[in-house]
């Protein structure tokens, strides 16, 4: 049976929405508008940039915007109808591939940089497989944007049948052996562990945890619908997602 934290491939309105942002009908992510900021200290024309989690491709539209035009970019995500989306968006079929987080289908040291943003938080504990893949095929750096917590946070969002499009019970959130029929991570680690964790990895690594706090005020509430209702709005300085407060930071890491 298929994972049930692995919902994307039922939440094809969130992708009609990174798709809109690809093509720039949608406003740009605030995430993407830092991240580029981020790369270009280290960019240099024909750098290979492989972008894990790329969904409909909305990130490549700012690489292209705020980096090069020509950007080397290869683009991987799990979800078929993102991928399909991000093909079309782009009319560009090479550049993104299929691709498991946990085992990428590339060599070591494949590309110079790779980024992953938003994704490390919907996977399942622990998170040291997956990022140790971000760095076997990084011959570099990899940037990773995700969650920090006070403390280890292993949070699962069920979700009701009815934000899945599916004709269930609402209240069917749960299989007759008490298991989460559908569910979504949204974890938090501690700075601490996420260094340890990387350094366990290799010991060699260059590890810096620094706070995303490059965005502007937002509400993305009012264009998620029904699928995607705890999108993401900032109230002050902090970025507040359904009941959650959200503290985002980039992990760098340097070879």
């Amino acid at each position: 049976m298929k994972n049930e934290w692995q919902l994307w491939d039922k939440l094809p309105e969130y992708g009609d929405l990174l798709y809109k942002r690809a093509l720039g009908e949608a406003d740009e992510m605030e995430s993407a508008k830092s991240i580029s900021k981020l790369i270009n200290k280290s960019y240099y024309p024909g750098m290979t940039i492989c972008d894990v989690g790329c969904g409909a491709g909305h990130y490549l539209l700012s690489f292209q915007r705020r980096i090069d035009k020509n950007i080397n970019y290869t683009g991987v995500d799990s979800t078929k109808y993102y991928l399909k989306l991000a093909k079309k968006a782009f009319n560009n079929k090479k550049i993104f591939i299929y691709g498991n987080i946990f085992k990428l289908p590339f060599k070591k040291g494949n590309f110079d940089m790779v980024v992953c943003n938003n994704v490390i938080l919907h996977l399942p504990p622990p998170p040291g497989k997956p990022i140790a893949e971000l760095i076997r095929i990084a011959k570099k750096y990899v940037i990773i944007r995700t969650l920090i917590g006070k403390s280890n946070y292993i949070i699962k969002r069920a979700y009701n049948s009815s934000e899945l499009g599916e004709k269930t019970n609402i209240v069917d959130l749960v299989k007759a052996d008490d298991k989460i029929m559908n569910f979504g991570y949204f974890n938090m680690y501690t700075k601490d562990y996420l260094e340890q964790m990387i350094k366990k990895i290799d010991k060699n690594l260059k590890v810096k945890i620094i706070p995303d706090k490059e965005f502007k005020k937002f509400d993305n509430t009012k264009e998620a619908g029904k699928t995607h209702q705890t999108a993401t709005k900032v109230i002050g300085d902090k970025q507040i997602s359904g009941n959650l407060i959200y503290d985002w930071r980039y992990i760098i890491i340097e070879k």
